[in-house]
């Protein structure tokens, strides 16, 4: 019995030999794979420190780009309020204008309707009445003649 316990002892340390063995192969298998991880990782670190190289002063000027951004802002509504206010003025401007010719229509109107009202009220008056006499003498003797030229025939 002792044999078979010497030989189950030597199996089973050929047996944890061969386990170690494995473990190594593998251990071995897994290195190449770290290594290829690791250069990975290193060449990721080495963008990330690119970037933030890039970023930081960026970072650093966000004040001043800001302050910038608010000084230009509050120019351009300076810049919008003095536009506003030139076109109110020269609205009112033209509200004047306007004003200014349709008081000048209605003085022309006024100026160009007195004489022809009155002419109109002389037409109408005496003037007319003269006219009205004259085209009825006219009528009258124009009439005699017609009557004297058909009494010859």
């Amino acid at each position: 019995m002792e044999i078979i316990l010497y030989i189950t002892g030597g199996i089973a340390l050929l047996a944890l030999a061969w386990l170690f063995v494995s473990l190594v192969k593998a251990l071995k298998g897994m290195q190449a794979m770290v290594a290829q991880l690791e250069s990975d990782l290193h060449t990721a670190v080495v963008a990330a420190d690119e970037i933030r190289a890039g970023i930081m002063p960026i970072l650093g000027n966000m004040t001043h780009i800001t302050a910038n951004v608010s000084k230009i802002t509050a120019g351009v509504q300076n810049q919008m309020i003095g536009v506003h206010e030139t076109i109110d003025d020269a609205l009112d401007v033209i509200r004047g204008t306007i004003d200014d010719v349709e008081r000048l229509k209605n003085e022309v109107v006024a100026t160009v309707e007195g004489p022809v009202n009155l002419v109109r009220e002389t037409a109408n008056g005496a003037f007319g009445t003269a006219l009205r006499v004259a085209n009825v003498i006219l009528k009258l003797v124009g009439n005699r003649k017609k009557k004297s030229y058909n009494g010859r025939e």
